[in-house]
């Protein structure tokens, strides 16, 4: 089901067979994160957040360029500015993104802030606010090392080293780096097989591994262990069960 598009969509939000398809739609202005695009952002996580017809959600971008950042005469977002990155992080539901061209300061915070990155090869991502004598912000300093070490992270800060996309499929930063005409396809691939799978699952599985960041060892486990539980109570567990012994594909409810 497609909701109505309206011209001037920041973001533009599609609901289509189980996925929800987000997309960065101010491409005249390299799709900069001002106010009204986060705040676009912010609305439309809330929106697929709520949707029990959405099993995954899918960040893209139209234009060359995923995310140039913030608006060039803007070193900080005002603090009445809508958190639209925190957003998208803070979905339950498993977040892909389709990065298609470059993403550059807080448009790098934004592609880190999504679960799964598929890069077209032509992509390139860029942390160029240290040279400029602002400190990236959106979370990078803090997402990027826990992917690439504290010694790259440090690289591409200090140094604004580009990453170009097979670089990052090397270092982590994305599952895939894929020829520009095959981008959409291998996103396409990637939501529908997520959207096939038992919701609730999804779910705690995301929950576990980003917890698993801010937990001792120990406590991890037993997090890991009570959602383990939590999930035999399910009516999607028992659909699992069952299709397996008929030998059929299950049909998950989220339940």
């Amino acid at each position: 089901m497609r909701r109505p598009r309206r011209a001037g969509d920041a973001v533009e939000l599609v609901v289509r067979d189980g996925v929800a398809w987000m997309t960065l739609a101010r491409p005249a202005t390299e799709n900069r994160l001002d106010a009204e695009l986060l705040g676009a952002l912010a609305a439309a996580c809330a929106a697929v957040e709520d949707d029990e017809r959405a099993r995954v959600a899918v960040l893209g971008a139209r234009g060359r360029v995923f995310s140039a950042g913030l608006p060039p005469d803007c070193a900080w977002p005002e603090p009445a500015w809508p958190d639209g990155i925190g957003a998208v992080a803070a979905l339950t539901k498993p977040v892909l993104a389709a990065i298609g061209g470059d993403a550059l300061g807080w448009g790098f915070s934004l592609a880190l802030a999504c679960d799964v990155r598929i890069a077209a090869t032509t992509a390139m991502f860029a942390l160029p606010e240290v040279a400029a004598g602002c400190l990236p912000g959106g979370g990078i300093t803090q997402r990027l090392p826990r992917i690439v070490g504290p010694a790259r992270a440090l690289e591409l800060l200090l140094l604004g080293t580009p990453l170009l996309a097979r670089r990052a499929a090397d270092w982590g930063v994305v599952a895939a780096a894929v020829p520009p005409a095959r981008l959409a396809a291998a996103v396409g691939d990637a939501a529908r097989a997520l959207a096939a799978r038992a919701p609730l699952a999804l779910r705690l599985g995301k929950e576990a591994v980003v917890r698993a960041l801010d937990l001792p060892l120990e406590e991890g486990i037993r997090l890991e262990q009570d959602l383990y539980v939590l999930l035999q109570t399910t009516a999607d567990r028992r659909e699992g069960i069952a299709a397996f012994r008929a030998r059929r594909q299950p049909r998950f409810r989220g339940r």
